[in-house]
Formats: structure tokens, C-alpha cells, sequence
């Protein structure tokens, strides 16, 4: 009787699900679809030690043969085509054309995105080839798997079959250790990318190989040949799918999340490989499709990611439009038709084209990568250039501030004043014994306060008093609040007599019994995090005073009264005397008047590249430069500066097309400029239009070219540098 031959129709589905996964995080629906990638991993370990054993002798030739036909002919169409029509259709300046390309071609791109400092994570598509890290990691194993087996076979032979087990466990679990201990302060782009971080899955899945086809599978004879196998299936693929689902890539468990999910693919593809005897066609069909699925789908979505299409459609036309060019690409590359030569020639022919096109910009492309670096140096240059003009003006604006500060020194002579200001301050207290017994010497230090303390008093009764306090019209400022002693209450009560205090300063004593009541360090705390709440330090003040004390260590002598009330006192005056130190700067009119005649440069690289030769122009003024401004953060600076009212009333952008300020962004920041002379350095000819007469828009387009641009098309040349700041000099310059 003929054997039924077994289909293994589960592994198609986890394929399928694996690949699902994938493409809707691609497309920024499925937060944890890159789950998925640990999955595929898993699946390449085990079905090529699988794979590999069926055959009867394993040939190199045979098996690299295999592969370049299987994954790397696939990849090379792609990667022409989506070149060619990235050129042919798209308005994209591919500065890393050439570099990245080889990355692909050479099974290095994963080494190369680390290095280009691209963040799979951000979502910022700058490339039709950023998935292809994961290619170019099957190609780096599949150059070194035949080796691997062929050694593992060797060792069988010489010794026993549990010997390579043994070595692949061993392998299993120093590469899963390795990752976990040597990630802990890694970047999570080096975990995701790099392929030694990447090695412990693909041995789980070597090891599971292993594991079927010399010895049985971990599951039970009983549970094998019971409906339950699909209970189990089914109960790990619903894990499986919940991880996906609910994982992000910045979640706090990211790297324990795909080692846990490693495990489950192992579990998933041992219940998976459970023989049926009934085949499904279309599972088949989707699961032999997935690999060109993976392949062509960025590119699609790259291609999609400017088109002003409602989301909804957008996402469904990339789905189509994928599956479709999947389907054709592993028609046209490997089902043989022998009616159909024609049709698939047909086909192939203007692919083949097309592909020729990318293949030929491909070659002919500069590699503009020495070209960038010595840009990337020659901004590092003027940082540190910056650097030491910034702590040049620093100093400068610290000598003319010490010249400001002599003039008030009139006013710092009048420190006696804020002394008996101090003292005669309506002072309330609420305390415990301890204040009880201080209360003659408070009284002394502040003959205006008012002091209400008592016995075995805790924080709870505090706001009560407070509250009767204010009803009766008494609660003046400061609040001095010694309890803790006795124990402490939650936050919930602390944040009550915040509320019944308001504004008032709130001065709060600590305590001397600390390591009975653990009250110090959540006091700080409080302190910390609220402005008007500060801490007296009568712990650490009154520490190895003996004499200071009763017995017991908490209760006060005579001379710890004294001692208590002047710490108190200085505290209170301390603070006091900071609030003045501040308000004496704010009486600095003239000072400001010195500030509001500068001119304020705002820019990031651009301004860069030329502010060395600015500031001999424009010695006094100010030049704040950020590479990685945005919007936003500028927004906040220009509103601080403003709540300061230190922006002067010149104020110059200066930004490249990194940032981009649309017209709606410079009127919103006019709420923070009124009134002020602005001047827009426009670099790009896109129209601006800001309906104020205080704005002047300087269209610096018109007196450069193309070739005033560096190769990325955002940077100027050092011709273009020149020409700018040339244009800056007359321009601002005249008009100031």
C-alpha cells in the first residue's frame, strides 16, 4: 500500500501569519510586527538543517547554487527596479545610493544602516531598502551554514549523534546570554541590527532542526495522535499574535519579549510539523509567496509615502499593489510553463529593462560618501570653533554683568534691611513638642509670629490648624511646620496643606529621630518637587551637638532652643535673600535696553558654516545654532526668551531644508516676536507670504544655483557659504 505523503500545512500558516506581521508594522499598524523577524529567524535555523539532511549527499555547489536562485536573484531585481523607479517617478535626492546599494548587493546593509545611524524605529522612510538588514543577515548565514553543517555532520560521524546536540545547545545558550547581559547599555538599533545579537535566534532554530530529524519531537506520542495538538497550536499562535499586538518597539521588556518569542516560534513550529494528510492549495500558495512579499513591499511603500491619498486607501492599493508584484516576481523568476514561454518572456523582457536602467544609474551614480564625511568634519570643526566663541561670549557677558553688578552695590549694602525684614515677618508655626519647647526663643527671632504647637502632635492635625487659622484671618507668611517627630502622613495629606497654604513659603523642620520614623528623605523629597516648600536642615545642623539635647535625643536644652531658633531664622533668610538677589536683576532696565539692540541669529548647519565669519561682523550679537533644531524646540526658546524679555529686536533665521519652517510656523512664532524686526533667509524658492510689515523675507534662492549645493542638496558648498554670507553682510547688515 502506497505511504500518505504528509503536508505540513500549520508551518504555512505561521509563515503567512510571520509575514503578516511584518508588513503591517511596516506599514505602522501592527505596533509589535517586528516580533515576527525572530520568527523567520527561527524558521531559517531549522528548515536549513532540515532541508539539508533530506538530501542524500550535500553538495556546496548545489546548495549556493540553490540559495542564489531562491534569495538572491529575487533581490537583485528588486533592488534595479526600485532604483529605476525610484529616479524615474520620484522627486528624491538618493545621496546614499551607491553605498547602500553595495550593503545589499555585499549581504552587508544591516552593518551599514548601524553605521548611517538609521532608525528603523522612527518610522522616517528615507530609503526603499531600510528592511533589507534582515536580507542581508540570511545572506551572512547562508554563506556560513554550509560549513556549520558539514562540521556537525563530522562530529557525528567521529563521535556520537547527542555531541553536535550537545554543541548547539551550548551555542543556544551563550548566545542567548550574550545578548541579554551585553544589551543592557547597548543602543536598541545594535540589538535589532547587528547580527551577533541576532545569532540566538537563528541557533534555536538550528537546534530545533537538529533535534527532528535525529531525535523525537518533544511532543508526546499521546498528545501527537489527540485533537489537543491543536489546542496547543492554537494556544501559542494566540500568544504569539497578543505579543505582536500589544509589544511596542520602546516597550520597557523589548529584548526579553524576542527572546520569548524565539522560545514560542520553537514550540509553534514543533506542533507545526505535526504530519496532515490533507494539503491546502492556498495556504501553499500565500506561504511560498512570502519572501517576495517581504522583498517588494518598503519599496512599494517608500514609493506611496508622499501621495496625498486618504490613509485608508493609501494602505490598501500598497496591500494590492504588493501582493500583485510579489505574485509576477516569483512567476516570472521560477514557475517553469511550457505552454506559456511567450507570456512569461513577455513579462520579463521590460522588467529586465528596467532593471538594466537601475543597474546602469546604479554604476554611473557617484559614491558621494568621502565627499559627506568631509562635510560631517568640517561641521565638527565649526562646533568646536562655536564651542570656544560661546565660552568666549559667555565670559564677555559675565565681565559686563560683574560691571552691572557694581553699580547696584548700593543696593547690596542694604543686606541689614533684609535682616530685620526677616525678623519682623508674620510668622505662623505649627508644631509638636519640640517647637513647644522653642517657642520662647522663636518668639525672640520673630517678635510678629504667631506659634501654635503641642504634644504628641502629628502631620495629620496640621492642616485642621492651618484651615482655623485662615477662617480666623491669622494665617500670614511664611508657614513654619516642625512635625514628623511623632510619625508622618501620606501624600495626599502633605499636598492638603498645600492647597490650604496657596502661594505662602512653607518651611518645614526636619527631625532628629529619623532612623525610628523615616521621615528626612521623604521631607527632601517633598521639598524637591514643590517651589515654595523648603527644607531646615536641624538634623544634619544640630549633628554631634549632644548638648542641644534632652535624654531622649529630640526634646531641646536651653542652648539646643537658641540653636534651633537661629537655624530657623537663617534658613528662612537665606531664602529671602536669593528672592532679592533675583529682583535686584530684574531692576537691570538698562542692561535689557543693552539687549533689545542686538540682533539675534537663529539657524542650524547653515548658519554653521558660516558664523566664524559673521561674528567679525557682528562682534556684540547673538548666534544660537543647533543642528538638530525643530520647530518646536525653537518655539520654546523664542517663548522663554520672551517671558525673560531678553529677545532684542532684530531677529535673523538662517535654516536649511532639514527644518523646513513653513509659513504657518512663522506666524506662529510672531506671537512670540511682536513687534520686532524679522528677517527670513530663504534658501528654496518656495513662496512665503507673512502679512506683516515687520517681516523681511530675503530671497538668497535668487543669487545662487545648483551647483552652490553640496551633494545632499541641503548643505551649500563652500562657494555657496561665501555667497551667503556675503548676502547676510549687505542685506542685514543695511537694513539694521
Amino acid at each position: 500500500m502506497k505511504e500518505e505523503k504528509a503536508y505540513y500545512n500549520k508551518l504555512n500558516i505561521i509563515r503567512i501569519l510571520s509575514c503578516i506581521g511584518v508588513f503591517l508594522y511596516h506599514l505602522n499598524i501592527l505596533k509589535g510586527g517586528y516580533l515576527a523577524v525572530c520568527t523567520f529567524f527561527v524558521l531559517t535555523g531549522y528548515l536549513s538543517i532540515v532541508s539539508a539532511s533530506k538530501k542524500e549527499k550535500f553538495s556546496l555547489k548545489n546548495y549556493y547554487f540553490s540559495r542564489l536562485k531562491q534569495i538572491y536573484y529575487p533581490l537583485l531585481i528588486v533592488v534595479f527596479l526600485s532604483i529605476s523607479m525610484v529616479l524615474l517617478l520620484m522627486n528624491f535626492n538618493w545621496i546614499n545610493l551607491k553605498p547602500e546599494t553595495i550593503s545589499v548587493l555585499t549581504g552587508t546593509n544591516n552593518f551599514w544602516q548601524l553605521n548611517a545611524n538609521l532608525d528603523y524605529f522612527t518610522r522616517h522612510v528615507s530609503s526603499p531598502f531600510i528592511h533589507l538588514w534582515y536580507i542581508s543577515i540570511l545572506l551572512q548565514f547562508d554563506l556560513v551554514f554550509p560549513i556549520i553543517y558539514i562540521i556537525l555532520n563530522k562530529v557525528k560521524e567521529k563521535t556520537h549523534k547527542i555531541v553536535p546536540l550537545l554543541i548547539l545547545l551550548i551555542g543556544t545558550i551563550t548566545s542567548t546570554l550574550f545578548v541579554y547581559l551585553f544589551s543592557k547599555n547597548t543602543n536598541t538599533m545594535v540589538i535589532y541590527y547587528n547580527t551577533f545579537y541576532r545569532l540566538y535566534s537563528i541557533i534555536f532554530g538550528l537546534l530545533l532542526g537538529y533535534l527532528s530529524i535525529n531525535y523525537k519531537s518533544l511532543i508526546p506520542n499521546m498528545i501527537k495522535k489527540s485533537f489537543i495538538k491543536e489546542i496547543i497550536f492554537y494556544l501559542y499562535l494566540s500568544i504569539y499574535l497578543l505579543l505582536m499586538i500589544t509589544v511596542k518597539s520602546n516597550a520597557k521588556y523589548f529584548l526579553e519579549t524576542m527572546i520569548l518569542v524565539t522560545i514560542l516560534s520553537c514550540r509553534i513550529i514543533d506542533y507545526a510539523t505535526i504530519k496532515e494528510s490533507k494539503k491546502s492549495k492556498l495556504l501553499k500558495f500565500f506561504s511560498d509567496n512570502t519572501y517576495e512579499i517581504y522583498l517588494v513591499q518598503y519599496p512599494i511603500i517608500f514609493f506611496f509615502q508622499d501621495l496625498k491619498i486618504e490613509n485608508n486607501l493609501k494602505v490598501l492599493l500598497i496591500i494590492s499593489i504588493t501582493i500583485v508584484i510579489s505574485i509576477l516576481l516569483k512567476l516570472i523568476l521560477h514557475i517553469k510553463i511550457k505552454k506559456g514561454k511567450i507570456i512569461i518572456w513577455i513579462l520579463r523582457i521590460p522588467i529586465l529593462l528596467i532593471c538594466f536602467y537601475g543597474l546602469y544609474q546604479f554604476v554611473i551614480t557617484k559614491d558621494y560618501t568621502q565627499e559627506m564625511k568631509e562635510l560631517e568634519k568640517q561641521l565638527a570643526k565649526n562646533e568646536e570653533v562655536m564651542k570656544v566663541q560661546q565660552e568666549e561670549y559667555a565670559k564677555r557677558m559675565k565681565e559686563q554683568s560683574d560691571s552691572w553688578d557694581s553699580k547696584i552695590e548700593e543696593f547690596m549694602k542694604n543686606e541689614e534691611q533684609l535682616k530685620e525684614a526677616v525678623r519682623n515677618l508674620n510668622i505662623v508655626g505649627v508644631g509638636d513638642s519640640v517647637m513647644l519647647g522653642a517657642i520662647p526663643a522663636l518668639k525672640e527671632q520673630f517678635p510678629n509670629g504667631y506659634f501654635d504647637a503641642g504634644v504628641s502632635r502629628t502631620d495629620w492635625e496640621a492642616n485642621n490648624i492651618l484651615i482655623s487659622m485662615k477662617n480666623q484671618g491669622i494665617l500670614g507668611e511664611p508657614i513654619l511646620i516642625n512635625l514628623g517627630t511623632n510619625g508622618q502622613c501620606g501624600e495626599n495629606c502633605r499636598n492638603d496643606i498645600l492647597r490650604t497654604a496657596e502661594n505662602r513659603k512653607i518651611f518645614w523642620v526636619n527631625v532628629t529621630n529619623d532612623n525610628e520614623v523615616h521621615v528626612n528623605s521623604s521631607l527632601e523629597k517633598f521639598a524637591s518637587e514643590h517651589d515654595n516648600v523648603y527644607l531646615i536642615d536641624w538634623n544634619q545642623a544640630s549633628l554631634g551637638h549632644r548638648e542641644y539635647f534632652v535624654a531622649d535625643g529630640i526634646h531641646l536644652t536651653s542652648s539646643g532652643m537658641k540653636q534651633y531658633s537661629e537655624t530657623v531664622y537663617n534658613s528662612i533668610y537665606d531664602i529671602y535673600y536669593k528672592e532679592l538677589e533675583l529682583e535686584k536683576e530684574k531692576l537691570l532696565k538698562e542692561r535689557e535696553n543693552e539687549t533689545k539692540n542686538k540682533i539675534s541669529f537663529y539657524g542650524n548647519d547653515l548658519l554653521l558654516n558660516i558664523s566664524n565669519d559673521l561674528k567679525t561682523i557682528y562682534q556684540n550679537d547673538e548666534f544660537y545654532i543647533n543642528k538638530n533644531y525643530s520647530f518646536n524646540q525653537l518655539k520654546e526658546e523664542l517663548q522663554e526668551r520672551k517671558q525673560k524679555d531678553t529677545i532684542p529686536n532684530t531677529i535673523v533665521f538662517i535654516f536649511d531644508e532639514s527644518l523646513s519652517l513653513k509659513e504657518k510656523n512663522y506666524k506662529d512664532l510672531l506671537s512670540y516676536l511682536d513687534n520686532k524686526i524679522i528677517y527670513i533667509i530663504q534658501i528654496k524658492k518656495e513662496l512665503i507670504h507673512v502679512n506683516n510689515p515687520n517681516i523681511t523675507i530675503l530671497p538668497f534662492y535668487k543669487e545662487i544655483d545648483d551647483n552652490d549645493f553640496s551633494p545632499d542638496k541641503i548643505h551649500l558648498s563652500n562657494k555657496g557659504n561665501k555667497k551667503l554670507k556675503d548676502y547676510i553682510i549687505k542685506t542685514v547688515k543695511n537694513s539694521r
